[in-house]
This record gives structure tokens, sequence and C-alpha cells, in this order.
């Protein structure tokens, strides 16, 4: 008799087991919310609902930093010599994309990595349309489009810790989309420590000594008998003052000035706090 009720409840425990999907919701558990649901397409591992939530930056009010709300920062006379010609994000840095760029960058929650570049592609695609449009008006050249892609390097020690660098594999996912070629060009000399502890003023100063480029990564006497600015687009997964940035692009216009090749560099972010 015991064996009996035994293999009864083994067989309602496998019919259970394939009836549950038939009667529970459909789709699969999105990764930010948890709900069973139909996941976007374009948006991977999410539902719908959570897609709604995403903080775009769609209409820019500082056309030099691509802020979305008033800024005064590039007004400020130190600003003007910024190595980058312009930087566009996907995102506001709302406490949404805190908590999602947390989990990927400090917890290492990889499934965020496909989302989170899917946000800097689609920025990226908005970007090149942007400036589509401005280089037809005022040149008529063919559509903008970057020569190469490159990223704001991590220090040996945050890379020990971290076991990757996010900026990194945000560029070479938009690289491979882009079909560009993804540059190994900086190098981080110092541990400038965690930035968002720092005044604005602290961490310029903490920039100025912070990179160096790998010259034997890239040469840039290749590009010599290139008959237009090399455009390179500078990829980091979040701007606040856009001092790491700032300073990345100083020492890549400095090795360029050293062999009179015209560099023009533009940045693109996941995130603008």
């Amino acid at each position: 008799m015991l064996r009996y009720i035994s293999h009864i409840l083994e067989r309602v425990q496998h019919i259970t087991r394939h009836l549950h999907p038939l009667l529970g919701p459909p789709g699969s558990p999105c990764l930010t919310c948890g709900t069973r649901a139909i996941l976007s397409s374009r948006y991977p591992a999410i539902c719908q609902p959570c897609v709604q939530q995403i903080p775009w930056i769609r209409s820019i009010r500082c056309q030099r930093c691509g802020r979305g709300v008033g800024c005064p920062d590039c007004a400020r006379p130190q600003m003007q010599n910024r190595s980058f010609i312009c930087n566009r994000s996907a995102v506001q840095y709302n406490d949404l994309m805190k908590d999602w760029i947390s989990l990927y960058k400090f917890r290492g929650h990889e499934r965020y990595a496909p989302l989170l570049t899917a946000l800097l592609i689609q920025a990226f695609q908005a970007m090149s349309e942007e400036l589509t449009s401005i280089c037809k008006k005022e040149t008529r050249e063919p559509p903008w489009r970057p020569d190469a892609v490159t990223y704001v390097p991590v220090s040996g020690e945050r890379l020990a810790e971290r076991g990757f660098n996010q900026a990194e594999r945000l560029a070479a996912g938009l690289a491979t989309a882009a079909r560009l070629p993804c540059i190994d060009l900086l190098q981080r000399q110092i541990n400038t420590g965690k930035q968002s502890f720092k005044s604005r003023a602290e961490r310029f100063e903490t920039m100025k000594h912070a990179f160096l480029i790998k010259l034997d990564e890239f040469d840039f006497s290749l590009l010599r008998n290139y008959n237009k600015p090399f455009r390179l687009l500078l990829i980091d997964d979040i701007y606040t003052t856009g001092s790491t940035l700032d300073a990345c692009g100083h020492v890549i216009l400095q090795a360029a000035s050293n062999t009179g090749i015209p560099v023009e560099i533009y940045t693109l972010t996941l995130a603008r706090s």
C-alpha cells in the first residue's frame, strides 16, 4: 500500500511540474523586477513595464555634455578647453539606473551586460543621427561615423577586485554591433579611488595625471596619410563632471599632436548624473 501511495505521489508531482508553466503566467522572470512576463525583444531579459521605466535622455539641453536638464557646468571658463567635442549619454543616472549599474559593476551580475549594452547602442544610434544631421547642414559631409572606439581604463586594483572593466565591455559590445575597431588605447597609472566622494575641483585635480597612452597598442603615425581628422569615440559608464573623460581625451590628443595627426574625440556614456 505504501509503495502504491508513493507511486501515486510521484505521478502527481510529475504532472504538476509539467502543468505549472501552463497554468502560471506566460513568459519568463524579468531580470530586474522578477515578474513572470513576456520579455522585451529589444532590451534583453526585462519585461515591458521595466522598459517603460528606463529614464532615457531624449531632450538635450546642453549640446556639449548632453545633459537633459539645465547645465551650468559647461558655461564655466575652465570648461572651454575640454578635450572632447561633445558627450552624449543614454539615460539619466536615477535610482533605478544606479541599481542596475551597481548590480553589474560591483556585484558581478553578468546578465545585466547585454541589457546595459543595448541601452548604449541605442544612444549611439541617436548620437549618430544627430551628428549626421549637423554635418549635412554645415558641410554636406557623409553620415557621421567614428573611425574607432576606445574606453576609460580602470586601475589594476579595480580590475582585480571586479574581474572586468565595465567600460571596456560596453565599448566592445558597441564596437561589435557598429562594426568598428575597438582599441585598447589607455592605461590608468594611479588608482584615483571613488570619485563620488570628491568635490568637482578635487575630481579634476586627481585626474590630471591618472592616465597614460599605450603607444605600443596604437601608432598614430599610421594615420599620417588620413585625409580627414580621425574620429575616436571614448566610452565610459557614468558621466558626472566629465573630468575622467576630459583627462583621457587630453592624453590622447597630446599623443596624436606629437605625430601631427588631427584627432577628434567624441564621448558616449551609459548614464548622465
